[in-house]
């Protein structure tokens, strides 16, 4: 695994291992737990598999995207795809952190300490959903500006 990770020469290619993770997680006994979001006055219950489902797909879109970039400028601008990795599996991790406890969704035999906890890590969630969706646009605006700007010859195309 190591050797992989130094092989690789193109810093998108390091989404294909949060996307594997995904994979194995969608198809574990995890898959089936729900992730309850309270938003203003409303509860949606979504299944965890679904939304890993599509954080992957999304992923999967970023590296073609990053693709379509280096092929039209020769590079992609490390530091900004470095940040932008770090920051999206952060928040998303934030987001699915909550998934992991066994106990009722109704409330039933829950202290009010343990109440409170939950409220604050539904919160936490929703900040972090929040983050990650900014996180998202701003990656969607350096696409477009990097697919705006004029295509560099594929003489001059370097390695980077």
């Amino acid at each position: 695994m190591a050797a992989l990770l130094i092989s690789m020469k193109k810093i998108e290619n390091f989404l294909f291992l949060p996307i594997i993770v995904l994979v194995f997680y969608s198809i574990s006994k995890y898959n089936e737990t729900s992730i309850d979001l309270n938003v203003f006055d409303t509860f949606y219950v979504i299944q965890s598999g679904i939304v890993t489902g599509l954080f992957a797909c999304w992923l999967f879109v970023v590296i073609l995207l990053l693709k379509l970039i280096r092929r039209r400028q020769g590079l992609v601008h490390r530091k900004f795809v470095f940040t932008y990795n770090t920051l999206t599996l952060l928040f998303f991790g934030v987001f699915m952190l909550g998934v992991w406890h066994t106990s009722p969704a109704n409330g039933a035999g829950y202290s009010n300490t343990e109440l409170d906890a939950l409220i604050f890590k539904n919160k936490l969630r929703l900040v972090a959903v929040w983050c990650f969706l900014v996180v998202q646009v701003i990656f969607l605006i350096y696409f477009f500006i990097q697919f705006a700007k004029k295509p560099v010859p594929a003489k001059s195309q370097g390695n980077v």
